[in-house]
């Protein structure tokens, strides 16, 4: 594909995002864009290899194919055969070919040479061997482990079996994940009543569907979105219940801004209307939940939540909360979805509770497990890494409490989730032991509450090894770093997560050769682990394993072919035809059931029906506006504010301010301004957009780099967290929250002129 040709066309599917991020406007080109891209013909070089393999910027993980000439990828495009993605991709998947040749990307092992660290501080880099750097990592963490302890060491690490191992070889119980700014609510509360993590949606069969604040095609998620769409053009009502109008709300047949953080009191009120009006699925309500079991109690508890009493919270007319309930519940199928960083994830105080109150809704009319509805994702089961190479007894760690505090949680302790927002007070606190070492791998520390903080608690650790692909923050505070090769570059495979109606696996494969001297997560912990904990790393015949023969292993197990016949088809389904309630009547059979009152809640000390809360920060004199943050969709996360391509479409993030409240704060369009919570400040351009809420100023997720190493994204715009609160674990466990969540929007700020 031609230079020219490939930003033309990432700028066409992006400009909206361009205005969200930045600008706040109204667009309807990603739509658009999802909607006639197979038709579009693109030039492709006259000789190449062709590979199936998969996206890897976001979860979605789209099938794609990858034509390459003398080893350079030369042309990419969605893969028509995987029934996911239905052969598109979104902006973000085609300017992903940048990232193996991008020029700031980790090429070698490197070595501090600088002891000070933070924020602006030179490391010094020398680069050094591999044999070095896992020698001297090894060396590092054997010595602290016997001095201090193996609690003493920390592993900031997304979810990967290869660190999970090494963890539980050291005896470290301190494995901290990003759960608590993501999806920790919904997965709690969702296991906790349903039974399992659902992330799926039957969107072309939904005739009603209400959203409270989740705005997945915002995102650009083609699996989500191109189902989305295909709803919403057989005629489904959308309704939009968001403080600030996105791509979606532009979409939908109807708009409520809503006072942020009072999702709950809207959602309390619509369930008070569905049951004093007997308007829920009685059938499958007494059949599927234990409805009819704590009626009573129920029926008394939404008594109290009247439309008149939310209107008071929410700012929405009482007849309109009334009306949505009413049509909610009579227009079927249903069905009122829920991802991550929607309020219902973990975002207020009270977010737990939405997500529960949701949860709630859906079972009232039977959208769970149904035509229309929420869906149970079909998955795989692929044999864990353990299973395939059984370890010997890992040790027992010398203490239970992890230093994030998660063992106080039961039920977050229960889910193996871990928090991000408590670590950097009880780094500095010391409690409830000391740290001295930590272990990071694909993670930011731009995605914690309050990053800087957690600068300064890491610079008292003796030792840091970091894993990455781009010279993150996170690199910038290490002693050692790993480069990790791009997922152009590596095999794996990935169980679809968003796919309700039969089992989907997509392959990962090298399209081109690990360039310079970088390699896989698996290699690097595998070789880690020879030198640290080498019996966990062998065989039964005594000679180590690789990452490879896992993968080998697993996929023949689990699809009955072998990894290069996945490698040739790209992407292996199961398709077959949906059976509305199978899964729910499994469940009725083991005597089972969805639990409208939380039997599991009341049993641990938590609500058993979601009261009403609060959220956690008000406006004040001192700070007068709800901060709310959104993500744009030709970003993801901070993984893409480092892409020139993208950041063409969107190049900085901004405070988007109702007009009239700049004029009262004498505050022009473009005009620098700072940006105040009681966590921090951050400066940024004031952009004025009345399609957000007087009392508002939202802000994009993403930017803000301090990493000099980052060339195209250094000091892009300003970074959210520096807003939000950390908290400690006596903060989560006073406002008796069970699932630790991070509160990552439940601030309020003020505004004013730079």
């Amino acid at each position: 594909m031609a230079e020219k040709t490939r930003r033309d066309f990432i700028k066409t599917a992006a400009v909206s995002t361009a205005f969200l991020g930045l600008f706040g406007g109204r667009e309807d080109v990603i739509l658009n864009t999802l909607k006639f891209q197979p038709s579009i013909e693109w030039p492709k070089p006259p000789v190449m290899e062709k590979y199936y393999t998969s996206c890897g910027v976001c979860h979605s993980q789209c099938g794609i194919i990858a034509y390459t000439k003398d080893g350079v990828i030369k042309f990419v495009e969605g893969n028509p055969k995987d029934l996911h993605s239905g052969g598109k991709m979104c902006a973000k998947g085609i300017a992903g070919t940048h990232l193996p040749y991008a020029p700031d990307r980790l090429k070698y092992p490197l070595k501090r040479t600088n002891p000070e660290k933070g924020i602006d501080v030179d490391p010094r880099w020398v680069t050094i061997s591999w044999d070095e750097a896992l020698d001297t990592t090894a060396k590092r963490l054997k010595e602290i482990k016997e001095t201090y302890g193996p609690q003493s060491i920390i592993f900031i690490a997304y979810p990967n079996s290869y660190v999970e191992r090494l963890r539980k070889a050291i005896g470290s119980p301190n494995r901290i994940t990003h759960h608590d700014t993501c999806i920790i609510t919904h997965v709690v509360v969702q296991k906790f009543t349903i039974g399992a993590k659902l992330w799926s949606y039957d969107f072309p069969n939904s005739k009603y569907i209400l959203c409270f604040g989740w705005d997945q095609p915002s995102k650009a998620k083609v699996c989500i979105t191109r189902r989305f769409i295909e709803g919403k053009w057989k005629g489904a009502k959308v309704v939009v219940i968001n403080p600030f109008v996105t791509l979606l709300s532009s979409q939908a047949d109807e708009w409520i801004q809503i006072v942020p953080g009072t999702d709950l009191a809207f959602a309390l009120a619509m369930i008070n209307v569905i049951l004093s009006e007997n308007l829920y699925d009685k059938d499958y309500v007494e059949k599927y939940t234990n409805f009819k079991k704590y009626e009573s109690e129920i029926r008394s508890w939404a008594s109290q939540y009247t439309p008149e009493w939310a209107s008071k919270i929410t700012g929405v007319p009482a007849e309109t909360i009334r009306r949505i309930a009413r049509e909610f519940a009579t227009t079927k199928p249903s069905v009122i979805p829920v991802h991550k960083r929607d309020p219902p994830g973990p975002n207020y105080a009270n977010s737990w509770k939405l997500e529960h109150a949701i949860i709630i809704l859906n079972a009232l009319v039977g959208s769970i497990d149904n035509v229309g509805g929420w869906l149970f994702t079909k998955g795989v089961n692929f044999p864990s890494l353990d299973k395939v190479f059984p370890p010997p007894p890992y040790p027992k760690p010398p203490v239970k409490e992890d230093i994030c505090g998660r063992s106080k949680l039961p039920l977050l302790d229960k889910v193996k989730l871990g928090i991000f927002s408590t670590l950097a007070n009880h780094i500095l606190e010391k409690k409830p032991y000391e740290v001295k070492a930590a272990v990071i791998y694909k993670y930011n520390l731009l995605s914690f509450p309050n990053p800087k903080k957690l600068v300064e608690a890491l610079k008292k650790l003796e030792f840091i090894v970091t894993v990455d692909v781009l010279p993150s923050e996170s690199v910038q505070i290490a002693d050692i770093v790993l480069p990790e090769c791009t997922y152009w570059e590596r095999k794996g495979f990935s169980v679809r997560i968003y796919n309700g109606w039969y089992p989907q696996v997509s392959v990962f494969q090298p399209v081109i050769n690990p360039m310079y001297s970088c390699k896989s997560a698996g290699v690097i912990f595998c070789e880690l682990g020879k030198r640290i904990a080498p019996e966990y790393f062998k065989k039964s015949d005594g000679t180590f394993f690789t990452s490879t023969e896992y993968l080998e292993t697993a996929v023949k197990h689990a699809l009955g072919i072998s990894f290069e016949e996945l490698a040739a088809k790209g992407v292996w389904s199961k398709p077959g035809e949906f059976k509305p309630l199978t899964k729910l009547e499994s469940m009725a059979k083991a005597g089972k059931k969805i639990q409208i009152y939380g039997e599991t809640f009341k049993k641990y000390g938590y609500d058993p029906l979601p009261s009403w809360e609060p959220r956690r920060d008000k406006p004040s004199s001192e700070y007068p506006f709800y901060l709310i943050i959104t993500r744009p969709a030709v970003h993801r996360h901070g993984k893409t504010t480092d892409n020139p391509y993208l950041l063409e479409a969107c190049p900085e993030n901004a405070a988007i301010i109702h007009p009239e409240t700049a004029k009262s704060l004498g505050i022009r369009d473009l005009e620098w301004v700072w940006v105040e919570s009681r966590a921090g400040k951050v400066k940024v351009k004031a952009k004025l957009f009345d399609g957000i809420r007087k009392d508002c100023v939202c802000l994009s997720h993403g930017f803000g780099h301090w990493s000099k190493g980052l060339i195209y994204g250094y000091k892009r715009g300003a970074n959210d967290g520096d807003l939000i609160p950390d908290q400690t674990i006596e903060d989560i466990l006073a406002r008796k929250d069970p699932t630790g969540s991070a509160c990552m929007s439940d601030v309020c700020v003020k505004v004013y002129k730079a």
